[in-house]
């Protein structure tokens, strides 16, 4: 009979270097696919929202989706941040939208009551389409706000709200 001992010196270094390799190639990954999830909106005045530098990043729920979750939306790219702006801040968010909409190739806007909604249509990258919605509801001094940003193969406003209505 052989028998074999349990026990390994290295055997508390394989573990911390396991989890320095895991640590590693999370670091590297992240490098990667970082640019690439900020790369969408760039170009776009609104993107100074998206980056924190009108609303602080505390104040905003953001929201990024990408892949085959968006599918059946005909999306592969969706972020969006929400929030409550204060009167100056949606001025600066109205000027940023108001410089992107110098650039749609087409503009939906809708007012009901304290909600308004405007969505445009950018300029393609390649062959995707992309839009931009900017979504506010004023409830007394409080300004509810949605920015999102989207890209796919939708093909128009009228097929984006479809899908997302």
């Amino acid at each position: 009979t052989m028998y074999f001992s349990a026990q390994n010196s290295q055997h508390p270094n394989n573990n911390q270097d396991i989890i320095m390799d895991k640590i590693k190639y999370l670091l590297i990954l992240a490098a990667i696919l970082l640019p690439l999830t900020l790369s969408a909106q760039t170009g776009l005045a609104v993107n100074r929202v998206f980056l924190a530098h009108v609303i602080p990043q505390k104040q905003m729920i953001e929201v990024k989706v990408k892949g085959r979750a968006l599918s059946k939306y005909h999306l592969s790219f969706y972020h969006s941040v929400r929030f409550t702006a204060t009167a100056q801040q949606k001025a600066t968010i109205d000027a940023l939208v108001a410089t992107d909409r110098r650039y749609a190739t087409g503009t939906e806007d809708r007012n009901k009551g304290h909600k308004t909604s405007t969505i445009l249509t950018l300029p393609q990258r390649g062959k995707t389409n992309r839009f931009l919605c900017y979504i506010t509801n004023r409830k007394g001094k409080l300004i509810l706000t949605t920015l999102a940003y989207m890209e796919g193969s939708v093909a128009n406003i009228d097929e984006l709200r479809k899908l997302i209505e």
